[in-house]
């Protein structure tokens, strides 16, 4: 009767589990690669906000001293990643941020003072300033413009 049995058998077991095996294997290969996808998608988030920060340092570094508002060349590098800070220099490498002439928007009178006495009477200058960098590595580019108010002595916005 055992016999009988064996020859019955037509190898449906066998192919309902290589056609389960299959589509496992598939549904594998698929979540692998989506994975991959989003960890190259975080990757280069990662690396614009990494550039981003890079800028904005630049930024604030140029902007903390007011000698950048009253006589600021055409354009200036800023070295970025661990160049010595602080120190502005000619664009000799992809690697530097590369910060814009500051643009004086506007002035208004400053608050608080009422009596005007010939130059020396302070204003609030509102300036734009704008600056760009490119990862040379990873090719992330960044333009950002950051806008800042400064109270200064009358005479140094050149737009008015």
């Amino acid at each position: 009767m055992i016999a009988t049995d064996i020859r019955r058998q037509s190898g449906a077991t066998l192919l309902v589990s290589l056609i389960m095996l299959v589509v496992l294997t598939l549904f594998a290969v698929t979540m692998f690669n989506l994975s991959s996808v989003n960890l190259k998608i975080v990757g280069n988030f990662q690396q614009q906000r990494v550039t981003e920060a890079t800028v904005q340092q630049a930024i604030e570094q140029v902007m903390s001293t007011v000698t950048f508002f009253n006589a600021a060349p055409a354009a200036i590098c800023m070295p970025s990643g661990n160049a010595p800070s602080g120190t502005p220099l000619a664009c000799a490498s992809s690697a530097d941020v590369l910060i814009d002439k500051p643009k004086c928007n506007y002035t208004t009178a400053a608050r608080g003072y009422t009596k005007k006495v010939g130059e020396l009477t302070p204003e609030d200058t509102n300036w734009d300033v704008r600056a760009s960098f490119t990862d040379p590595v990873t090719k992330a580019s960044v333009a950002i413009v950051q806008g800042v108010a400064v109270r200064m002595l009358a005479g140094n916005c050149p737009s008015t």
